[in-house]
This record gives C-alpha cells, sequence and structure tokens, in this order.
C-alpha cells in the first residue's frame, strides 16, 4: 500500500487551478448582463407624472420599460398637443429589476406616465415602431431618469438582463443595503444580502452584480471540497474526482449562479465541517494550539451559516455529535489520559466561546446594517422582534407551490424547481431548472448507504463524520411543514459526493481497475448533455424533452 499523503502539494494546486480555471470559464459565461438602467424615477405622491414627446405623430406597437426596486401600477395616457390628454393603458410592473413588454397599438406624439401609488419604480423605458425600430423621445416634465440610458435597452429580455426566481428577493435586498432603503427581504438572517451588495456597491445593480459573489462561493466551494477529501481519503486523484464530480453537478452549477444566498450557506456548513473533521484528525498528543485554531474556524464558519440563513443551525447538530463522540474516545485512551486530560478541559471551556459567543456575536453583528436602516430606538429590542417575525413567518407559512416538494423525493432529484423560462421563438426552448445530474445523485444513494454500512460494521472515522454530518443537514426538514423545494437539498450534496468518492475509491482498490477515471468521465458527460437546461442555453424542445427524460422531473 502506498503511504498516504494528506498534506496538499504542488501536484495538488495544479489540479485545482486546472478545474477552477475550467468550470469558471462555464460558470460565468453568460452569467448575466453589466449594463442595466442605474437611474430611476420613482413618484413620490400619487398621481405624479411624467412626460415624453416623441417629436411628432408616429405609431407605437409596443413600450419596454424596466422596473427598479419597486414594482406597481402606471396609467398611460397620450396628447397631440401635450394639453389634452387621453387614457391609453394600464402598465404594471410585476418584478424588480426586470425588462417587460407591454403591447399597444396607437399613435403616439406626447406620452404620460402617472403613478397609481407611490410606490413603482421605472429606469427607463423605450417605444419601438410596428418594425422593432427603437423610436426617438425627448424628456419633458421630469422624465430624464427614464429616457437616459437608451444604449442599455436590451434587443431581447432574458435572465441576462433581468431578475428571475427569488432574485426579485434577495438580490433587491443587497441593492437596498447599498442605498439605506427599507429592507424587503427580512424572512433569512441578513448576511448573505450583505455580501451580494458588495458588488453592486462598486458595479451598480445589473445581473452580473448581484449574482457575483454567489457563483464565486460556487468555486470556492470547489476548492474546499478538493482540500475535504485529500484530508478524507490522502489521495490526489480523489480529490480531484471529488471537485469534479461537484462541478459537474447540476444543483451546484445552477444554485450558485443564482442571485440567491443559498450558495453562501452551503460554502459555510461545508467549511464548518472541513475544520471539525481537521480537529479530530489532530494527534491526542498533538498541539494544543492546532486543536483550537481548527474549533475556531468550524465556529467561525458555523456563525456564518447561521446568519445567512437559520437553515445553518442544523449543521451545529452534526458538529456537536461528532465533537463530544470524539472527546469520549480520546478520553478512553489510557496511553494518552496524562496529556489529553490537561488539553480537554481547556478545549471544552474554549467550544463555549467558539461555538457559544463567536457564532451569536458574528450571528448578531450580521443585523446591525439593517437596524441602522430601520431607525428604531433600541437594537436589542429590535433583534429580538426580527427574530420572532421570522420564525412566526416560517411556522405559520402555508403556502402551495407548483415545484415545492416533500423531503423523501429529493434524493433522487424526481421534482426540480424551474427557474426561468424565457420568451423565445416557437419551437425553441430557453430554461434554467434547477435539478441533479442524475448519474451522480443516484449512485450517491449508494454511496451513503455504503457509508451507513462502513460507520457501523467497520467503525470507520472517515464514514461517520460523514454519516453524522448528512443526517445533521438532512433529517431536520423532515419535521418542517411549511413547503420545501429540491435546493434544500443543497448542503447534503457535496457530503454526500465525498462519500460517493470514498465508495469509488474502495471499488478500485477491489478491481485493481480505474473505475474513478470512468466515473468521472461519464458525470462529466451526462452534464453537458444536461447544460443547456441548467444554463438557460437556447436549444430546440424537443432536446429539452429529452433531458427531462420524458418528462419524469416535470420541467415540460
Amino acid at each position: 500500500m502506498p503511504k498516504k499523503e494528506y498534506n496538499l502539494t504542488l501536484k495538488d494546486s495544479f489540479w485545482m487551478l486546472c478545474i477552477v480555471l475550467i468550470y469558471g470559464v462555464l460558470s460565468f459565461f453568460n452569467l448575466g448582463s453589466m449594463e442595466n438602467p442605474q437611474s430611476f424615477w420613482g413618484p413620490e405622491e400619487n398621481n405624479a407624472r411624467i412626460v415624453v414627446d416623441l417629436g411628432d405623430q408616429v405609431h407605437v406597437s409596443k413600450i419596454r420599460h424596466y422596473s427598479g426596486a419597486r414594482f406597481g401600477k402606471f396609467k398611460l395616457y397620450t396628447s397631440e398637443d401635450n394639453v389634452g390628454y387621453e387614457f391609453l393603458s394600464d402598465l404594471e410592473q410585476k418584478r424588480v429589476f426586470a425588462w417587460e413588454d407591454l403591447e399597444i397599438d396607437a399613435d403616439i406624439r406626447y406620452l404620460a406616465i402617472e403613478a397609481e401609488a407611490p410606490y413603482g419604480i421605472i429606469g427607463e423605458i423605450a417605444l419601438y415602431n410596428e418594425a422593432g425600430q427603437v423610436l426617438p423621445v425627448t424628456a419633458l416634465e421630469g422624465a430624464e431618469a427614464v429616457v437616459d440610458e437608451a444604449k442599455v435597452v436590451p434587443g431581447e429580455i432574458s435572465y441576462l438582463n433581468s431578475t428571475y426566481f427569488d432574485e426579485i428577493y434577495h438580490g433587491r435586498t443587497a441593492y437596498e443595503f447599498v442605498h439605506g432603503m427599507d429592507i424587503y427581504e427580512w424572512t433569512h438572517p441578513q448576511l448573505g444580502k450583505l455580501i451580494m451588495s458588495i458588488p453592486i456597491k462598486y458595479l451598480g445593480i445589473n445581473p452580473f452584480a448581484y449574482r457575483l459573489m454567489g457563483n464565486v462561493a460556487g468555486l470556492l466551494m470547489l476548492l474546499v471540497i478538493y482540500v475535504f477529501a485529500k484530508r478524507l481519503f490522502g489521495s490526489t486523484k480523489y480529490a480531484a474526482l471529488a471537485m469534479i464530480l461537484f462541478a459537474a453537478d447540476g444543483m451546484h452549477f445552477v444554485q450558485t449562479r443564482i442571485g440567491t444566498v443559498d450558495s453562501f450557506l452551503v460554502l459555510f456548513i461545508l467549511l464548518s465541517y472541513l475544520f471539525m473533521y481537521q480537529y479530530i484528525s489532530c494527534k491526542t498528543e498533538g498541539s494544543l494550539g492546532k486543536k483550537l485554531l481548527q474549533l475556531f474556524g468550524s465556529g467561525i464558519f458555523l456563525g456564518m451559516a447561521m446568519a445567512t440563513k437559520w437553515n445553518g443551525a442544523y449543521a451545529a447538530i452534526g458538529l456537536a455529535v461528532i465533537f463530544f463522540v470524539d472527546l469520549f474516545i480520546r478520553s478512553k485512551s489510557a496511553t494518552t489520559y496524562g496529556n489529553w486530560r490537561s488539553q480537554s478541559k481547556k478545549i471544552v471551556l474554549s467550544c463555549f466561546i467558539f461555538f457559544g459567543v463567536v457564532p451569536i456575536t458574528i450571528y448578531v453583528v450580521s443585523f446591525i446594517p439593517y437596524y441602522l436602516i430601520s431607525g428604531k430606538d433600541s437594537f436589542v429590542q429590535f433583534l429580538c422582534n426580527e427574530q420572532v417575525r421570522m420564525y412566526e413567518y416560517h411556522s405559520q407559512l402555508n403556502a402551495t407551490h407548483p415545484f415545492s416538494s416533500p423531503w423523501y423525493f429529493w434524493p433522487i432529484g424526481y421534482k426540480p424547481v424551474w427557474y426561468y423560462d424565457g420568451q423565445v421563438a416557437e419551437g425553441m426552448v430557453s430554461s434554467i431548472a434547477l435539478f441533479s445530474n442524475p448519474f451522480i445523485w443516484w449512485t450517491g444513494i449508494v454511496a451513503m448507504i455504503y457509508a451507513v454500512k462502513e460507520m457501523i460494521l467497520e467503525r470507520s472515522k472517515q464514514y461517520s463524520f460523514l454519516v453524522a454530518a448528512i443526517l445533521a443537514v438532512y433529517v431536520p426538514y423532515m419535521l418542517v411543514p411549511r413547503i420545501m423545494y429540491l435546493y434544500h437539498y443543497f448542503p447534503v450534496v457535496p457530503l454526500m459526493i465525498l462519500a460517493l468518492v470514498g465508495l469509488i475509491k474502495t471499488l478500485d482498490e477491489a478491481s485493481k481497475k480505474p473505475i474513478y477515471l470512468w466515473y468521472g468521465i461519464i458525470a462529466v458527460l451526462v452534464f453537458a448533455f444536461c447544460y443547456p437546461i441548467y444554463s438557460g442555453f437556447l436549444i430546440p424542445e424537443r432536446y429539452a424533452e429529452w433531458i427531462s427524460l420524458g418528462g419524469m422531473w416535470h420541467i415540460y
């Protein structure tokens, strides 16, 4: 048996760099436009009005308009002389930071836009003739903000230039933090939205900006799972396999490219478990400082996960079980009892800080920007009220959704979440659906069963760790009464992949054949086949039906 090398080498750095670069090209390709309106008209009172002049009476077939951080209702009026106006149409915004078209058929010289209520915000408008050409307009009566960025009006409306799915909550709230506006999305802690707000502050509000940090988190996850696999299995090729499989997973690809906070949640959970594994891997007679450093890192990332979503607290269950089981096993060791006895007291006392004070502090601090915007007098009262409000929302939620699914369907990826459906030509499809790489997930079920077997029969330290981690981030959902979605399974996926790599390693050693190589190739080919529905790529509808396996996944 070759000696296992658990530390990273130059060869590891090479593989990590290569995989990150290849995946990075795919993930950043068509991530989102960097050009969207940055100036907005937001009426401050009912019936506020702006007017644009087309220069002459011309026929208008449609109006393309872009919403801001608030959506609302407007009324359109036309006039030939800018004196007497006639009602033309209602204009209703349905999403935030999104382009929409309003089909009309009218001859217009002056167009007035009047707010029904002081809620909606318009970033830009463009008027088109029957030939699809943009008509020149001049701003009158305060309309400069809606016609000053004509160059950013897109030729086609798509996910590249508009929000989709829960971006209307998280991307919007990130923008609100930057501009000190009232916060819209309060049903989760605020750390994830604060992270998303960083590129928005410097790049403006556009799809690339509010998706950037999630995509970066996706890249970091790949590096973390490589290190994790190297620590678990002591092999460069199996660490590379884990990284490739995670990169080839549909959920990882889709969920990290959308402007929501789940990328950060999974990254922080994975890091918290990595540091805990590095702690239990420390020699009992080893340095106390090294042990405390690993526990401190685990506590920090646990706190960051909890400050992103309450779901992050589920990871604490597994971390606690792993820590105390390890503590018990070490304490039973008679040969190191004297050295361990002096260390164990300091470790336990330190853990009250690392897994109590540190996570709570991170969680509380994440609410400070929200509190400053709220204008409330007492931070303590504000913080307590927000916890009650979040709990009541999630505990009393009685909603339904066509893409919700129960927890027992998640491992097979039976019911994906349809994130985006583009407006394209007949017979063509541009969609983004959150679903698995079926080859990885279905074999991953076998791997998790194998991990349980190894834990029970072989008392394997590695598999006991993975089983505890998987159960901690999965089982709590079995007790949640509200509707849930496939993306709640995301924290399980990297841990399942680690178990899968362990199974493949065992098969390799038993058969003396490079099963890992063929498995990785097949996984990448399946990802490539499904890539158009992961990415929103324009394809024939028949191809989309093939990807959805004849409708089994309820995508089409």
